[in-house]
């Protein structure tokens, strides 16, 4: 019986191991740049590239503007805070101080008992009904006692009331140039209304004063004039007298206005 060898010859050659076995050659995956893309040529697969890139560039630009709206909505919210807390003062209700007057009382209550006896001694009042439905009142006293005494007090509320303050002081000043008339004092009086102006004008050698006050919607025009007698002749109070009384007249009708 013949032996039988444990070894293989050592001609024989090995088996190959599937490790060892050599690969196919693979292509370049689709998700790396072709080296040749950074070439001029291949525009297919630059396109590729540029179109893939431009992609990411816009998911980011998005993700930096969402952060840049989340930084400047709080500096835009503090920014616009004292123009939020202002506006309630502005859009509300009017304040005592500012509100517009909505009533005048009658003519002859415009002026108090103590101012008539003060600076028109003995006279007596006369009142003149609203034309045309406006919020007016008008009361005049005349006076006979000791020579002679006017007073003229004109109460209007308007929303134009500026406009027309502005308007009166013109024609005053207009119609004194134009009738003969002169003016020798054109002043503002401060402390009264919102603003006061007085003229002091005389014609034939006699003057009387016209004193305009704004406050707020009223306009108020008080005219004063006041003549001493001697014999027969008459003679004109001083001026500072004269504005004296016009600017105590005017106070009596402010006082007289009234807010709803």
């Amino acid at each position: 019986m013949a032996e039988i060898e444990d070894t293989p010859p050592a001609t024989q050659p090995l088996p190959t191991l599937p490790s060892t076995r050599p690969l196919p050659a693979q292509a370049t995956p689709a998700t790396l740049p072709d080296p040749a893309d950074l070439r001029p040529a291949g525009p297919n697969r630059r396109w590729t590239w540029l179109l893939g890139g431009i992609t990411a560039g816009a998911g980011t630009a998005a993700l930096v503007l969402g952060l840049v709206a989340n930084l400047v909505t709080p500096t835009t919210t503090a920014a616009t805070t004292p123009t939020a807390t202002a506006t309630p003062a502005s859009s509300g209700p009017a304040t005592p101080s500012t509100a517009p007057y909505t009533a005048v009382v009658a003519g002859c209550a415009l002026l108090r008992p103590e101012t008539v006896d003060r600076y028109a001694k003995g006279a007596a009042c006369t009142e003149q009904k609203p034309v045309g439905g406006a919020t007016s009142a008008t009361g005049g006293w005349d006076s006979r006692t000791s020579g002679l005494t006017t007073v003229q007090v004109w109460v209007t509320l308007s929303p134009l009331a500026d406009r027309v303050y502005q308007q009166t002081l013109s024609s005053d000043r207009t119609l004194a140039a134009t009738a003969g008339m002169k003016i020798t004092d054109d002043h503002a009086v401060p402390g009264l209304g919102e603003k006061a102006t007085l003229l002091y004008t005389t014609i034939s050698g006699f003057g009387h004063v016209d004193l305009v006050v704004l406050q707020r919607n009223a306009l108020i025009t008080i005219r004063y004039e006041a003549h001493t007698l001697s014999g027969f002749t008459l003679k004109d109070i001083p001026p500072t007298d004269a504005e004296a009384a016009a600017t105590a007249c005017a106070q009596d009708a402010l006082a007289t206005l009234t807010t709803s």
